[in-house]
């Protein structure tokens, strides 16, 4: 997978997925591409999670980037339906913010060019 634009889609639908798995109802996804850093934003409303479910998403998406072993990442990224792969997508991320309130889940990711 080369395009930078595709890695995005591709993490994207994984947090998508994990959102409607957790009860959403209304997505919004920004997509910002810059000559060196790709940024995904994430909106979704209607989500039910607790406040242990919160904090164990935090914990999972802010896993460090592992960029040496990255290619094996890509293979498995989707392949579960447990929402393992939040670790994964955190793997492959340089910067996450996560904020849930009023059963809002609010992402942001952002990836630098190697």
């Amino acid at each position: 997978m080369t395009s930078k634009f595709e890695k995005a889609l591709k993490i994207s639908s994984d947090m998508l997925s994990y959102c409607f798995h957790r009860g959403a109802t209304k997505y919004h996804l920004d997509i910002l591409e810059e000559p060196d850093s790709i940024t995904l934003a994430i909106l979704a409303s209607g989500v039910d999670i607790s406040v242990e479910e919160y904090e164990d998403l935090k914990r999972r998406i802010h896993a460090p980037r592992q960029k040496e072993i990255e290619q094996d990442y890509w293979e498995l990224i989707g392949e579960s339906e447990d929402f393992s792969e939040i670790t994964l997508v955190g793997m492959l991320c340089d910067e996450a913010i996560v904020n849930y309130s009023d059963n809002t889940l609010n992402i942001t990711l952002k990836r630098y060019d190697q």
